[in-house]
């Protein structure tokens, strides 16, 4: 199955957790707490990180997006593109592989889609993830949507809500079809004609049930393919 790249921009999430001070008996302030050795009330330990601990939690990919829409020197590791090393025609990416989630804040102009959003799209075109991109102006169908599809064999997607008659559609139907069709050209194929019939059952019982299928997929069945 084609990795999935459905235009409709990787969504982050940030927590910002604020602490506020104790009032005791309605009469605490922030007078009453007492000074630390760094600041008022206050201690930090924010330091730049280690050439060794950025080493430990980065993988180092050579960012060759040219050798890459060839099909050659593929990354294998999944993750986001949070920094970069070296010069231009040799630059060394800096991919978090951890399960994390990332926030892009930047002024209008500063480089926020050249420089973050489509490293990080092409990088996950190359490695092969699946991604949900918002795209509010056409710019990621227009600019990345042809090179996921060819160059690197994604199915890709687009959701147009401003006009849906233009949005690409699925038919549920398909694997049904696909199947019954390979049962009839070959009636002997008892593996085919199984396998229409259990795409018809699951798709059935998602339809009907607001549970989904019974199995351990839940409405996700359909797309669970063996």
């Amino acid at each position: 199955m084609p990795q999935q790249f459905i235009i409709l921009i990787v969504a982050a999430v940030a927590l910002l957790v604020i602490g506020g001070a104790s009032f005791l008996s309605g009469r605490g302030s922030l007078d009453s707490i007492k000074s630390k050795p760094v600041g008022d009330g206050q201690h930090g330990t924010a330091r730049w990180a280690t050439p060794q601990e950025i080493s430990k939690t980065f993988a180092r990919v050579p960012f060759q997006p040219a050798q890459w829409r060839q099909g050659k020197e593929l990354p294998r590791a999944q993750g986001l593109v949070l920094g970069s090393q070296g010069k231009k025609g040799k630059i060394t990416a800096l991919v978090d592989k951890d399960d994390i989630h990332c926030l892009m804040i930047g002024a209008s102009g500063v480089g926020k889609t050249a420089f973050f959003l489509y490293p990080n799209l092409e990088y996950a075109c190359a490695c092969g993830m699946s991604f949900l991109a918002l795209d509010t102006k056409g710019d990621l169908a227009r600019n990345y949507g042809a090179i996921a599809q060819r160059c690197y064999g994604y199915a890709v997607s687009v959701i147009d809500l401003r006009n849906p008659t233009r949005s690409d559609g699925f038919n549920f139907l398909t694997l049904v079809n696909a199947y019954m069709d390979q049962a009839v050209a070959h009636p002997d194929n008892l593996a085919a004609r199984a396998k229409a019939e259990k795409y018809a059952k699951i798709l059935s019982k998602t339809i009907i049930s607001p549970d989904g299928d019974s199995g351990s997929y839940g409405q996700n069945a359909f797309f669970v393919r063996p």
